[in-house]
Order: C-alpha cells, then structure tokens, then sequence
C-alpha cells in the first residue's frame, strides 16, 4: 500500500488501517509505504496487520507548492522498494491510495508487471480546485480518468466518488467533473450485490461496530452538560467552521464543545479555549480512543465549506462515527451528508455561515432529549444494517478475488 499521508505520531488514518487489517484477515503481508511529513520517529512500525515503512522527508501539510516539488522523490522511493520487495515475495498486489501517487503507481505496475489496486478517497482534482486554476484540476481529471484504464481495481471512499469513477471508466475525460447529488444519494441506499465482483467497488469511512459495542451505548452515562464534540483534522482551509462554533457556543449555558485533533488551527484553538470556559481543546486523539469519545458525547459537528466540491460531496470519518455511537450528528443543510442526515433522520442541518441557525439547532437537541435519543437509535440502526465495515471487508475481498482471477 502507498499512501502519502500519515496521521499524527506517524500512523496509518483510520480507513487506511481498516483496510490494512482486512486484508491481514485475508492472508496477506501489509506493507505500507508512507509519507511522513514530519520527519519524525522511527523508519519502520510494526502493527497488529503489518508495518508502516516510512519516507521521512519534512513537507508542511499546507504547502501545495513545496508538495508537489517533493512529491517525485516519495514516488521514486516507494517504487525502490517495491523492486526490492520483488525479489523475495510472490503475488504481489500494489494498492495505491489518491490521485497524488496514481502516476507513481501506473508506473510501477507497467515497470514489475503487477496488478495495481486504486484506493480514490476523495475527489483529488475537486479538492485542490481552490488551490490551483480550474483549468489545471480540469486537466488532472482527464489525468486521472486515463489512468483508470491501467487499474486492475478500483475502490471508491464516498457515493459521489463512486458514481464519478463509474463514469469516468465509461466516458473517459469526458465524464462529468462531480456526480450530481441525486446519483450520490442514490449510492447511499444501493443493495450490496451491486459492489461485489466488478472491477469498482465502494469502501469508505465505515466503522468496525465491535469498536463501537452496544452494550456500551446502553450503559452511556449523561452528561452534566450537552457534550458536542468534534474530533479531526485542524485547518483553515478547506474550512470546518470550528472557530466559528466555537464563538456560537461561548456562553451558551448547558453546552459544552470538546475539540480534539491535529493541524495548524491547534494554536488558535487553545488560545480561545483560555478565553472561553464552555470550549476545551482535548488534544490529539489516538485513533483507537475516538469511539469511546463519540459515545460518550450528546452530538458530533461536521460543518464542511460547501464551496469546495469536495467538502460538498463528501461522506466523511464523523458521519460514520455518529451513526455507529448511536448519538446524533449536526451538519451544514448544503452538503450531500446534510441531505442524507435529513432523509434519514439522524440528525439536524443548518446553513453554512448562519451560525445563529447553528445555535437554535443545539438549542433544539438541547432541550429535547427524546429527539435527540430517537436520532441515535436511528443513526444505530442504519450503521448495523448497512453503513458498517463489515460490509466493507466483503467488497474488499471481492474485489481482490476479482483482481486476481482476471491478471493472472
């Protein structure tokens, strides 16, 4: 696997390590070759499904620029290793993860002649689109739409990503930039059959429920103060309003807002958090204590700039571990996820940039306690019956079944 971002203290993020574990399960030796950013720590981490293999070369998060200059050398580096790995292992699978390493990846697979396995976690051009010209994330969309055509397996994160891939294998860079927000909807709801023994399949931020235990949930004590929560990354752009929640909430009474996470925002955060008694900056947190946190708050925020198109169509990580706590979770009425959490009733939206509209929503879960138990029963419900990653593991490994009955 190769991948060009770890999360803090040089870890796989949470998707990344729930498909390195299922295909542990499976039989296969994990290898993942990963960019660590910070130059920090050891070369190599062993884990419970493999080892993390490091390219420690220092890159700021937030520099496109200095990125995209230092991204040649990741690339050459995991394709010496890959070589190196040739010589003493058999059936090797290369599992590429985002657009920034696809070229990397269709070249070493044309250079070993092995299968490639294309892991879109996102709609790359869509993302970047704000920090480059509209032209140029044109063009890497009919980048990436050819370099489909030398993927073995396709996986998909989101619904939206789902239905663009399919287009794109169909139409080419002809296909549409982003899929519309009926088709993604549509994706939400598909039966399982539909991603199982074809060349693409969906894969996103579904959560493992055995982190997430029933038993626990019905235990939940409640809390002094509504806990809303929001646990992730911490940066200005794309934006996910959390300063501005921050200001909405201070001196509301009976709330409390607990912000965990990483990035360059953790600065002002804690500078705010001095000056605000309702508002806590709780630290990194390590992936594996996010569940427990997420039961133990009343609702979780993921408020995403709508702006972006990638923000706009996403299905992110907070969704996901929403649904599987059991507790409700509040979101901007303009994205693809504040549509899905409306149909569904699971939670409760309001308009990007009207944070007034934010405060009556807290308001309303606030001073409603049996709507706000009834939308995380039914977030429950929705994650045991299908947005889990048990599902997950099955197109995982029929994906891989397929890639290997039709390269060998």
């Amino acid at each position: 696997m190769v991948r060009t971002r770890l999360t803090t203290g040089g870890l796989a993020e949470p998707v990344v390590a729930d498909t390195a574990k299922s295909l542990s399960k499976m039989g296969h030796r994990v290898i993942l070759l990963a960019w660590d950013r910070s130059a920090k720590g050891e070369e190599t981490i062993s884990t419970d499904w493999g080892t993390i293999w490091k390219y420690q070369e220092e890159c700021s998060l937030n520099s496109p620029l200095a990125f995209a200059r230092k991204l040649p050398g990741f690339l050459r580096w995991s394709t010496w290793q890959i070589l190196a790995f040739q010589n003493i292992e058999k059936d090797i699978i290369l599992h590429y993860h985002d657009l920034d390493t696809l070229i990397g990846g269709v070249f070493t697979s044309k250079l070993t002649k092995l299968p490639l396995v294309y892991d879109s976690h996102e709609n790359y051009p869509g993302l970047v689109k704000g920090a480059i010209s509209s032209r140029s994330a044109i063009l890497l969309h009919k980048i990436e739409a050819y370099l489909l055509n030398y993927c073995a397996g396709i996986m998909a994160a989101t619904p939206a990503c789902y239905v663009r891939l399919k287009d794109m294998i169909k139409l080419g860079g002809n296909a549409p930039f982003t899929a519309s927000e009926d088709e993604a909807l549509k994706i939400f709801n598909t039966p399982q059959s539909e991603f199982l023994n074809s060349k693409l399949t969906r894969v996103g931020n579904a959560k493992r429920l055995d982190a997430y235990p029933s038993s626990r949930i019905e235990k939940r004590e409640q809390n002094e103060n509504f806990r809303l929560l929001y646990i992730g990354v911490l940066e200005k752009h794309p934006s996910r309003g959390i300063l501005e929640t921050a200001i909405t909430v201070n001196k509301m009474k009976g709330i409390q807002f607990d912000i965990g996470g990483f990035g360059t925002l953790v600065p002002a955060i804690k500078k705010i958090c001095g000056k605000m008694e309702n508002v806590n900056y709780i630290g990194s947190i390590h992936p594996d204590n996010v569940p427990l946190q997420t039961i133990n708050s009343d609702a979780v925020i993921m408020a995403l700039d709508p702006k972006n198109d990638n923000n706009r169509m996403s299905a992110p990580n907070k969704l996901f571990e929403a649904m599987s706590a059991g507790v409700p979770i509040i979101t901007c009425k303009e994205l693809l996820m504040g549509q899905f959490v409306e149909n569904e009733e699971i939670g409760l939206t309001f308009e990007w940039g009207k944070w007034d509209r934010l405060k009556a929503t807290l308001m309303k879960l606030i001073y409603d306690k049996e709507l706000q138990a009834k939308m995380g029963r039914r977030g429950r419900k929705l994650a045991e019956k299908t947005h889990n990653w048990e599902k997950c593991e099955e197109r995982i490994e029929s994906l891989y079944r397929y890639v290997k009955l039709n390269t060998n």
